[in-house]
């Protein structure tokens, strides 16, 4: 029996090394922030059930991004509303006059209210809240809302920033199908300054989401730029949810898209990186991101076993000249491979290796880290099998001097929306170099791919009993050299690294 026929049923396992939530359903990420050593992480949650239910916002802190004490939810739904959502500063001079003249915390989230049964009856208005113990108590500002609806449904994600050239704090809201920028120089009153988005990047039925705005220097170019992130909503096609980026200026009131408007950048070429959002206030000034992993066609329809969703890696962000333009560039934190022991599978030399022939692993089975570089002959094909031995991860074909990578993914589990959806199989352009670099992270439930030093991201779900196998390399046609490739188990014991707070 083939696979693809297979109903996959099963209670899945923790991740080893990604971010669940101790029970029930979440989805976004949200407030990320880091104050006084403790990386701050929010996010969407549901505590009663394993679908998406009435938002709270759930949160944990770490000091090193991969061990996480939860702690209990930040934000409850009231009379407002549900808390939709958002994200977090460091209020260090107190300018908001909220903390006595001492730093604190300040959370904007989006109060959702249904007025009736109608799916359509709701209003959103942009809220605060704060705290004065390093996030563990928090107090909804008796001012709320900061910015009261503006007339229409879709008014959410406020992404709150410090522009230095202008002084002020930046609000970047998705409005609809358009980004609005609101301007503050107390976090409490805004005023709205520009509106980005029409005729801009890619639209579809679904609303513009979870917006992100930073700026960055360029690698092997000259300056900055600033990166605006937009979550694009589902749509009822075979896509689903999708996280796109613009490059540009940003002068503290408007955003210049310096590619052109048709031009879509994706943050990820696969189906399960979406709601992307960066910390704020980081130490070192890295730029650190995180996104759900998770598509909005079948999130409520993954297997689960008490609870549902999970975080992608943490990834650090840069900008690098190419020849196309200024593109992101993504590695995985480093944090994680600190974590990684020593490789238990390396190649000891470089391998040719001709169609028919492979070079399989037998051991170091189960989550892991991974790399390889190889080199493909003209008309070449080579699949890998990072996941399990079931299917094929990844097909590699260089044609006309183009290389190419296709991403299968298989699996039912009996419900109509997910078998519908969650299988795919489609390709990515590599450019025009026979040379490929991969590296990944492949635990229970996904699988992250960075190609070419991070150009590339392939982020995906994995319904598999399996957390990871030792990979295989297989020619099906013409030539390869296998110049190198290692895998290791993480040293992060599964559960070890999800502690509740006693």
């Amino acid at each position: 029996m083939s696979f693809e026929n297979t109903l996959v049923q099963y209670a899945p396992e923790r991740p080893a090394f990604h971010f669940t939530p101790p029970k029930g359903w979440m989805n976004d990420p949200n407030g990320l922030v880091f104050f006084e050593g403790e990386y701050h992480l929010f996010y969407q949650y549901y505590p009663d059930a394993v679908v998406w239910g009435p938002m709270h916002w759930g949160h944990a802190v770490s000091t090193d991004l991969t061990n996480w004490i939860h702690l209990d939810a930040a934000l409850l739904p009231d009379e407002n509303g549900m808390c939709f959502s958002g994200s977090a500063i460091v209020d260090a001079s107190d300018c908001s006059g909220l903390f006595g003249g001492q730093p604190g915390l300040i959370a904007f989230y989006t109060a959702h209210r249904v007025l009736s049964d109608a799916p359509d009856d709701y209003v959103q208005e942009q809220c605060i809240a704060y705290s004065s113990d390093k996030g563990r108590s928090w107090q909804k500002y008796a001012g709320n809302p900061v910015i009261a609806p503006p007339g229409f449904r879709d008014f959410r994600d406020p992404k709150v920033i410090w522009h230095g050239p202008s002084q002020h704090w930046i609000m970047v809201l998705a409005c609809g199908q358009s980004i609005r920028f609101y301007r503050s120089v107390n976090l409490l009153d805004w005023t709205l300054a520009s509106e980005f988005g029409a005729g801009q990047g890619r639209h579809t039925t679904g609303p513009w989401e979870c917006p992100d705005l930073f700026e960055l220097p360029v690698e092997a170019g000259e300056g900055s730029r600033w990166v605006l992130v937009v979550g694009v909503g589902a749509s009822e096609d075979d896509w689903g949810s999708f996280t796109q980026y613009f490059v540009g200026d940003f002068d503290g009131g408007h955003f210049h898209n310096e590619n052109a408007a048709d031009k879509v950048l994706l943050m990820d070429e696969s189906r399960d990186f979406y709601a992307v959002q960066s910390w704020s206030d980081v130490a070192d000034g890295r730029r650190l991101a995180i996104a759900w992993l998770s598509n909005w066609l079948y999130a409520n329809q993954i297997p689960e076993n008490g609870w549902r969703g999970s975080m992608s890696v943490v990834r650090e962000l840069a900008l690098v000249a190419t020849d196309d333009g200024v593109r992101l560039r993504q590695d995985f934190a480093p944090e994680f491979g600190r974590q990684v022991a020593e490789a238990q599978i390396r190649l000891p030399a470089s391998l040719a290796l001709s169609a028919g022939q492979d070079y399989r692993a037998e051991y170091a089975k189960g989550p892991g880290y991974g790399r390889t570089s190889l080199t493909l002959s003209p008309g070449a094909r080579v699949t890998l099998y990072l996941q399990q031995h079931a299917w094929p991860d990844l097909e590699l074909s260089l044609d006309a001097g183009a290389l190419s990578i296709s991403h299968r993914r298989e699996g039912k589990n009996g419900d109509e929306r997910f078998d519908r959806y969650f299988a795919h199989d489609f390709s990515v352009a590599a450019g025009n170099d026979p040379r490929i670099e991969l590296e990944w992270f492949s635990d229970h439930g996904s699988l992250e791919m960075l190609v070419n030093g991070g150009l590339i991201s392939l982020t995906s779900l994995s319904i598999s009993s399996q957390g990871g196998c030792a990979p295989m390399v297989a020619v099906t046609q013409g030539q390869c050299l296998l110049e190198s490739l290692e895998y290791a188990r993480l040293a992060i014991g599964d559960l070890d690294n999800w502690r509740a707070l006693a």
